[in-house]
């Protein structure tokens, strides 16, 4: 049995090289010992605060195997998103006024645009490649929104993605090349690494003035909003449960961001809550549901639930053994597609 949990001070070690592991560009996963370390700290502490409105929070989950106790992905949970981690360009049209038709009318920029405030935000994600089947990724995605729908005070009223944008096998992203590195002379990779250890602010490196789209190189243009080879999936998941592109995108890689309302998140508005009860028997095998327990010591798994009734489930004794489930204890569950 797979589950995912809350992350806790011995998945330390796996937790580093996991975000050493991960695609360049992940920045609330960062390739340093002792802020992840901070991060896992913060995490637990999270998770036992009597919070009723989200603030600064920080909710990290791991995938573990149960059968062998291995860590196979991690996934986290900004309640309250923050701004200054981030900045973005807004792609805006200019009307040039002019009745010469071999002239250009509808001039494209790029505008500095401050980030949404009002959002928690979905981050880390990161599933080890022998991991990647049988729907464990999309367990643990959409596993935070089984927790967000059993603890809604604790989250902002929208969700915010920030995607990883196009960056090349040589770990070079056009689009940095192209606009960020005329105002701070770092490849890509030295600039993650001062970000990560702290050394540099993301809102220091820009002019406040816009970018031509025209003025750009065609590889530079055709990264904007485009993703990371290896997040497409991802992004084409969180749009089936219903997060939609907006018009702004990163500002060091030109990747997308996605937004939602909680309010039209498939895995949160569709999720149910029911009683359950447990059986020995075996059901024939099948992962047709995400199911999980409705506390802040959250279990998640993907399995099978006998639904019985609008307030009662049945689930077999392995399933509730991993959700930590008993007897007349209460279950959430949604279709997993």
């Amino acid at each position: 049995m797979i589950i995912i949990r809350p992350i806790s001070q011995k998945d330390q070690d796996v937790f580093v090289e996991y975000s050493f592991n991960s695609t360049l560009g992940i920045r609330n996963l960062p390739r340093g010992k002792e802020k992840l370390h901070d991060k896992i700290i913060q995490s637990e502490q999270s998770f036992l605060k009597d919070v009723h409105k989200p603030s600064n929070e920080q909710y990290f989950f791991v995938l573990e195997d149960l059968s062998t106790g291995k860590i196979g992905g991690t996934c986290g949970i900004i309640a309250s998103f923050n701004p200054s981690n981030s900045l973005n360009f807004k792609v805006h049209n200019v009307k040039h006024h002019t009745k010469n038709k071999h002239i250009i009318q509808d001039i494209p920029l790029l505008k500095l645009t401050a980030p949404i405030k009002e959002a928690s935000e979905i981050c880390s994600l990161y599933l080890h490649p022998s991991y990647r089947h049988s729907g464990l990724g999309r367990l643990l995605a959409l596993s935070r929104f089984l927790f967000i729908a059993s603890h809604p005070y604790r989250f902002k009223k929208k969700i915010i993605a920030e995607m990883r944008g196009f960056i090349n096998e040589n770990l070079i992203s056009p689009f940095w090349e192209s606009v960020g590195r005329h105002f701070c002379n770092l490849s890509f990779v030295e600039l993650m690494s001062c970000i990560d250890q702290g050394t540099i602010e993301i809102h220091d490196i820009f002019p406040k003035h816009p970018i031509y789209l025209s003025l750009l190189p065609p590889e530079a243009q055709n990264a904007i909003g485009k993703t990371h080879e290896s997040t497409k999936p991802a992004v084409l998941m969180l749009q089936n449960e219903g997060f939609k592109v907006i018009n702004e995108v990163d500002a060091l890689e030109g990747g997308p961001n996605l937004i939602a309302p909680i309010t039209r998140i498939r895995s949160i508005t569709k999720s149910k809550v029911v009683q359950i009860d447990i059986t020995n028997d075996l059901f024939e095998e099948k992962n047709d549901f995400l199911l999980s327990n409705t506390r802040m010591d959250f279990r998640a798994c993907c399995g099978h639930i006998e639904v019985l009734s609008k307030t009662k489930g049945l689930i077999t004794a392995d399933v509730a053994e991993a959700l930590h489930l008993k007897k007349g204890d209460m279950i959430r569950y949604v279709s997993a597609h």
